[in-house]
């Protein structure tokens, strides 16, 4: 705070004809220079475990004794630093009793943002109010650009919860092709990019990006590919080397009036590897909320019963499912359903005879 009082009051030093003087002038640039310097310091803390005073001094271009006196600034101003003793000597940035202001580079904090908005639409209501906060916080202190960039991803997508496909990890997605996606969706931007496809093979499309969709822990472009005159779905996290051009996308009319079930219904035929009908013995209301675009249909048959068309990997999943529905159903197609649900009693039939042997072997 010395520092800051020092560096407030010199700025007001002029001379008679109102101008800084030129020492006045020397103190703020070194100010300055030793402000930015302590800002990339603290960066490189926080890239890694542990940095010696040498290789700090060679990234920083300055001595190791500069080193030395930064790391104590950043002591004073709070930031837990810990000297590393043994061989060449060292420091680290370790956990703190507060947590001290973090340096975020665009990409990490549109990846903090994206996590955030994320953890504040999922209706917990444990984490959403400090996910709501922590949003507020980082909206306020966001510079311009990087604010142009986020209003981009927000206007032009959108997060439908599908669940999460058994066994898939989430896919990483580079936080700056997301951008660039979405600003081509704003500026209606022909963009190019490289795809890999399923089989592996990569190759250049030309598409007109319109939105981009998260589901399923993926994001994915609707766009129009000029490549095969048609409206596709890309997975994003297999776009590499995208670049926005100069060339205007054409008026086209959307492959869907809603974006996002046009997706859901693309993504889920993807994972709905068999499929199965079923008459369930209630009303669609009762039921509806168990079925999602990606997963199934459902279709009221009498005002007390509904058909149900559902997909999944496997039959013994569909099954499952529809076990917790809760209500009367009778397998419509196939046979293979019915064999499923024939494991599933025999598995629950096993179980609890087992817990019926273990409660009398406890008495």
């Amino acid at each position: 705070m010395g520092s800051a009082r020092w560096l407030l009051g010199s700025c007001h030093r002029r001379s008679s004809t109102g101008q800084i003087s030129s020492a006045t002038r020397w103190k703020m640039n070194v100010m300055w220079d030793t402000s930015g310097r302590l800002l990339r310091l603290l960066a490189l803390l926080q890239r890694t475990r542990e940095w010696n005073a040498a290789e700090l001094a060679a990234e920083l271009e300055v001595t190791a004794r500069t080193v030395r006196r930064d790391v104590a600034r950043l002591r004073d101003l709070g930031y837990p630093v810990a000297s590393v003793h043994g061989t060449g000597g060292g420091y680290q940035l370790e956990a703190g009793a507060t947590l001290p202001p973090l340096m975020f580079d665009a990409e990490e904090a549109i990846a903090t943002l994206l996590a955030l908005q994320d953890a504040s639409a999922t209706g917990n209501r444990g984490a959403a109010p400090g996910a709501l906060s922590a949003l507020d916080k980082l909206n306020r202190v966001m510079p311009p650009r990087l604010r142009s960039a986020i209003d981009a991803l927000a206007q032009n997508s959108s997060r439908i919860d599908l669940g999460s496909q058994i066994g898939s990890d989430p896919a990483p997605v580079n936080a700056n092709t997301l951008v660039l996606l979405a600003r081509a969706c704003r500026a209606r931007r022909q963009v190019e990019v490289m795809y890999q496809g399923r089989s592996g093979m990569s190759g250049r499309r030309y598409l007109e990006p319109l939105h981009l969709v998260r589901t399923m822990n993926r994001w994915y472009l609707v766009a129009f590919s000029l490549d095969v005159n048609g409206w596709r779905i890309f997975r994003v996290d297999r776009l590499a080397d995208a670049n926005i051009t100069t060339v205007s996308s054409r008026p086209r009319k959307p492959p869907a009036e809603d974006l996002d079930v046009y997706v859901a219904g693309r993504v889920g035929a993807a994972v709905r590897q068999v499929t199965a009908t079923v008459r369930v013995h209630a009303p669609r209301a009762e039921v509806a909320h168990w079925i999602s675009a990606a997963w199934g249909t459902i279709t009221e048959e009498t005002a007390q019963t509904s058909i149900v068309n559902a997909g999944a990997d496997s039959y013994n999943a569909i099954a499952r499912w529809l076990l917790l529905m809760d209500r009367p159903l009778i397998v419509i197609d196939p046979p293979a359903l019915q064999a499923a649900f024939a494991t599933i009693a025999i598995e629950a039939k096993r179980t609890a005879s087992k817990e019926a042997i273990g409660r009398s072997a406890a008495k």
